[in-house]
């Protein structure tokens, strides 16, 4: 079972967490001569956060069998409730932090962005994991 609901997890987040790197790192190298380190690490985590949520988003609109209205309020309903707990955590706080002070001890700024995220994205998944099995048991859509 725990090798089948690994797979699961991978199969849904993983592609997002791929393309949500290139973005953070895009966006924080972008604004790194306009910025401060502290405006460069927020702006890294919203590129992270877009990239990550525009993925997931297409994904589960692609999986419905009709896109229509309440279908699309179905995938938002869905998304909140299996994001918002720990996104709240990770945008406002964690992964700007992590952001901010990876760069200052390694002095690689790529491997710093890449590090500072992988990091952050293990404090993010276990309270989305949790969040998205209780939302399946919950929603049956």
């Amino acid at each position: 079972m725990a090798k089948r609901k690994t797979k699961e997890w991978l199969n849904r987040y993983g592609l997002a967490t791929a393309l949500s790197f290139p973005a953070a790192l895009a966006a924080a190298y972008l604004s790194k001569p306009f910025a401060n380190v502290v405006a460069t690490a927020y702006l890294a985590t919203l590129a992270a956060t877009i990239s990550f949520y525009a993925t997931i988003a297409v994904k589960d609109v692609k999986g419905r069998k009709k896109i229509t209205v309440p279908e699309l309020l179905k995938v938002a309903r869905n998304m909140i409730v299996e994001f918002g707990p720990a996104e709240y955590l990770d945008s406002f706080l964690i992964r700007p932090f992590m952001l901010y002070l990876f760069p200052l001890f390694i002095g690689n700024f790529s491997l710093a962005i890449l590090a500072g995220n992988a990091v952050t994205d293990v404090t993010y998944f276990i309270p989305v994991i949790f969040s998205y099995e209780a939302r399946k048991k919950l929603f049956k859509d």
